[in-house]
C-alpha cells in the first residue's frame, strides 16, 4: 500500500513539474517579445526630394508582409524584398503639397537580427514644402500601434505620431 501510495505521489509531482516548465518556457517566451508595437521613421529631405529610413521588429512586420500578399507567416521572420515594397507602398504614403501621391522608389531593405530597415526615397522638385506622410504600417496587426515619423532637417527635428485611422500630416513646413 505504501508503495502505491508513494507511486501516486511521485507521479503528481512529475504532472505538476510537467506543467510548471510548460509555464516557464511560455513565460520565457512571451518575454522575449517586445512589449511596445512600433516602427520608427527617420525622414531625411535634401534637393531633389526625401529619404526614408523605417525601422520595424522582424516578427510583426515579417507576419503583415506575408498576410498582405497572401502567403502564410514565415516561422524566420523572413520577407522578400519585393513583398515588403508592396507592403509600404499600402501602407506608407507621401503626397505633394497639391495632395497628388508621389512614388516610393526603394533603396533597401535590410535585416539585423529582430528589426528590419527599410529605405525608400521620394522625389519633391519643389521640396518638400507642403508634402503629406501617412504611415499605417502594422496597424492591422496591432490595435495599440504607434508609428513614429521623424524630419530631420538642417539640426531641427519634427515628430509625428500615427494610429490606425490617422489622417496625414504635413512634414515640411
Amino acid at each position: 500500500m505504501t508503495r502505491l501510495v508513494t507511486r501516486t505521489v511521485v507521479r503528481s509531482v512529475r504532472r505538476i513539474l510537467r506543467r510548471a516548465l510548460v509555464g516557464v518556457a511560455v513565460s520565457a517566451s512571451v518575454a522575449q517579445a517586445h512589449p511596445i508595437h512600433t516602427t520608427l521613421t527617420v525622414i531625411t529631405p535634401d534637393a531633389s526630394g526625401a529619404t526614408f529610413s523605417v525601422r520595424a521588429f522582424a516578427d510583426d512586420f515579417s507576419t503583415v508582409v506575408a498576410r498582405f500578399v497572401g502567403k502564410k507567416p514565415p516561422k524566420d521572420s523572413s520577407a522578400l524584398d519585393a513583398d515588403v515594397q508592396r507592403y509600404i507602398g499600402a501602407q506608407f504614403t507621401v503626397a505633394n503639397a497639391a495632395g497628388m501621391p508621389i512614388v516610393l522608389q526603394p533603396c533597401g531593405v535590410r535585416r539585423d537580427k529582430e528589426l528590419y530597415w527599410i529605405c525608400f526615397r521620394v522625389v519633391l522638385p519643389n521640396s518638400a514644402r507642403g508634402a503629406k506622410v501617412r504611415n499605417q504600417m502594422l496597424t492591422e496587426l496591432h490595435t495599440d500601434q504607434v508609428n513614429i515619423v521623424q524630419v530631420e532637417n538642417k539640426g531641427a527635428r519634427k515628430t509625428m505620431l500615427f494610429t490606425k485611422g490617422s489622417a496625414p500630416a504635413v512634414i515640411g513646413g
